[in-house]
């Protein structure tokens, strides 16, 4: 899958979309457990109807979503990208009414009740709990390796990223993110017991350079060591072999390099290693990326600085003797009053107005489809022709809706019934949602509706997003299928 996803013109008009929020909470569900039938009961359904839906979303996005057996049902690679997606455009369409129809302001979004987030990071298991005691929300995490866990946010597999980089983190995203700082992280030197150079308490890079180094890339390729040598105004060394942080602790515990790391995550400790201070100090940045549409601002807030807090009160803990060093006292006094006024600024934004109260008032695709009817063809009059029901019948579901949501979307006029000006509003945004969810999910442009198949174990053919037809486990023999286990509690 590429880095970046290409997002197609807008289309003229809202086409029928090929899932709905009940087939997101169903596929939520098995990407949390992997148990079919708990899947089945967490979404409010028996296992047949269950497999039932999932074939009927197979069927309608031309993919297979979900690896299953009798008893077992794993999210496909197809099927963990389309859940993000399909989150982030119903996400974005109550953010839209939020903003359009009640006029709250773009910010007005409770926050995900699970939160996928990429890590380049040793995120602490007891920061998870303390996301969903103190946030409220479960994290589903995954680790990788800087760059990675950018292209997993580039490509609507997460909806944050946790990660680290000499420069601007979010040049590494074509995507629109929004950035929050973790910590300005300093590096020190990790060198074996017995090195020439172990004595001291302090290090120089230039001391350093003959060594045989070990270093992690980061988000855009850059090379850790690389890009410390070269800010300091020196030739990186000649030795430098470049691998991911798991081979690199390795080498590191069997002192076969030398390495950078950082006292507030450290890479790795042994009694066989020694941590030196370096007298550039060098420095990295460590941001959280969200999707906006996915994240509001304060709950992003609020997990940038757990994340900060955690990393000091381990660099306090394991590294209590630095502070005699005054550069290091400083540094902790700055880092946590930079955290005092993120935190403060993250309860502030908590004043924002509540989004919908209950999934049963929100909006869903069916009702997209009758509003976006009305706005296309100008009136409840044509737009009940083309739907073959009543003007009466149609005029009775839009009112329903109102009652449901509790704001107006009609007007009536001597001229007859039409769409207030903000449910206007809220359906001009709606296409540029559809279109993004289509080329991120890879779904077909338009889907008829699909009749219920009659039974889990009849075969079917699966509509490909080209015409061709494939059996619906050929796809997933040729793809790997990940499913990441989701920390916190239910």
């Amino acid at each position: 899958m590429p880095s970046a996803i290409h997002v197609p013109s807008v289309p003229d008009r809202l086409t029928r979309l090929p899932l709905s929020r009940p087939d997101l909470r169903l596929l939520d569900a098995i990407g949390q457990c992997g148990d079919l039938a708990e899947a089945a009961r967490r979404a409010g359904l028996r296992p047949p109807a269950a497999q039932r839906r999932l074939d009927r979303l197979d069927h309608a996005t031309g993919l297979t979503l979900t690896l299953r057996d009798a008893r077992t049902a794993r999210l496909s690679p197809d099927g963990a990208r389309v859940l993000v997606a399909g989150r982030r455009f119903f996400r974005q369409v109550d953010q839209a009414v939020q903003t359009d129809i009640y006029g709250r302001g773009a910010e007005a979004l409770n926050a995900p009740r699970i939160l996928n987030i990429a890590t380049a990071e040793p995120l602490m298991e007891d920061l998870v709990e303390d996301a969903a005691d103190s946030l409220g929300i479960l994290l589903s995490v995954s680790h990788d390796t800087p760059g990675q866990v950018l292209r997993q946010l580039d490509g609507y597999r997460v909806d944050a990223a946790h990660t680290w980089g000499l420069s601007t983190l979010s040049h590494g995203v074509e995507r629109t993110v929004r950035t929050y700082e973790v910590l300005d992280d300093p590096l020190w030197v990790t060198l074996p017991l017995g090195h020439r150079l172990a004595g001291r308490d302090a290090l120089s890079l230039a001391d350093l350079r003959d060594e045989n180094w070990v270093s992690e890339a980061g988000p855009e390729s850059e090379v850790l060591v690389s890009g410390v040598y070269r800010s300091a105004g020196l030739t990186p060394p000649a030795r430098i072999q470049v691998t991911g942080a798991s081979v690199a602790r390795g080498m590191l515990r069997r002192g076969d390099a030398v390495g950078l790391g950082s006292p507030a995550c450290p890479a790795v400790f042994a009694p066989s290693l020694v941590r030196r201070s370096l007298v550039e100090r060098p420095r990295r940045a460590a941001g959280l990326l969200v999707d906006p549409a996915v994240v509001p601002g304060s709950l992003a807030q609020q997990l940038a600085a757990l994340l900060t807090a955690r990393c000091l009160s381990r660099f306090t803990a394991q590294h209590g003797d630095m502070l005699r060093d005054p550069w290091w006292a400083d540094w902790l006094r700055g880092q946590r009053a930079a955290l005092k006024a993120r935190t403060d600024a993250a309860a502030g934004g908590l004043q924002a107005p509540p989004a919908l109260p209950d999934e049963s008032v929100q909006i869903d695709v069916e009702d997209l489809h009758l509003l976006r009817a009305v706005a296309d063809h100008g009136s409840i009059n044509r737009a009940a022709a083309v739907l073959s029901i009543s003007q009466s019948a149609l005029t009775r579901r839009i009112h329903r809706l109102e009652l449901r949501l509790g704001a107006r979307l009609l007007v009536r006029s001597s001229r007859g019934t039409d769409l207030t000006a903000p449910t206007r509003q809220f359906l001009a945004g709606l296409a540029g949602f559809e279109a993004e969810l289509r080329a991120v999910g890879a779904l077909p442009a338009d889907t008829p509706p699909a009749a219920e198949p009659s039974g889990s174990a009849q075969r079917r053919t699966h509509r490909t997003p080209r015409g061709g037809a494939v059996r619906p486990g050929r796809a997933a023999a040729d793809r790997a299928a990940v499913r990441p286990a989701v920390a916190g509690r239910n």
